[in-house]
């Protein structure tokens, strides 16, 4: 009984989990657009325990004020997301990433960074794949490097680039997910930082 018990009571702190997600969006990409790429990273995360909160932040010192929730101290549970248009991308000169990148911190630091490609993933959608679905799983491997590392898999959404046939799922609303041992992983990352 002792074992079901800490079964239960493991499943429960996962299900408590939260990352606070703080966006800057220079790309000003449009709100509903937006809020749709939040949804499909929310629902990656949500499929392994992890609720994903977002909260948009000022560009300039005159928006401090219209953004009051953006204005809390960063715990180790919250990340910054930049998305970035061609002209900010370009002064990274970050050609292994082709969607975005995020930097390496330790669990106990706040505020770790992650960087999204508004570019790339518009040059996609010339191509029919569906920016708003594919910059939802840039956010979510992108928050995946933060809380996991830099290493990439084979398959799933943590391929280092994804084929025709992940970015035709992606836009199809069909699943690419976490490993069963990345999942693992973030889980316990973010059980770490909350």
């Amino acid at each position: 009984m002792a074992t079901l018990t800490s079964a239960v009571d493991r499943t429960n702190d996962a299900m408590n989990l939260k990352l606070t997600l703080r966006v800057y969006n220079y790309a000003k990409i449009d709100s509903a657009s937006l809020s749709s790429s939040e949804k499909v990273a929310d629902a990656i995360f949500h499929k392994i325990g992890i609720e994903a909160l977002w909260v948009n932040c000022p560009l300039s010192e005159q928006q401090v004020t219209l953004y009051p929730a953006c204005l809390s101290l960063m715990g180790t549970s919250d990340l910054v997301v930049k998305i970035l248009p061609l002209r900010m991308a370009a002064k990274l000169h970050r050609s292994n990433d082709p969607l975005g990148f995020a930097q390496t911190c330790s669990e106990s630091e706040p505020a770790c960074e992650l960087n999204i490609f508004d570019h790339p993933i518009e040059e996609l959608a010339t191509h029919g794949y569906r920016a708003d679905r594919i910059m939802g799983y840039a956010f979510a491997h992108e928050i995946a490097h933060v809380l996991i590392g830099r290493a990439h898999s084979d398959e799933g959404i943590m391929r280092a680039a994804w084929t025709a046939a992940d970015l035709q799922r992606i836009s199809l609303g069909l699943a690419l997910d976490f490993t069963p041992a990345q999942s693992s992983q973030l889980q316990c990352s973010a059980m770490r930082r909350n």
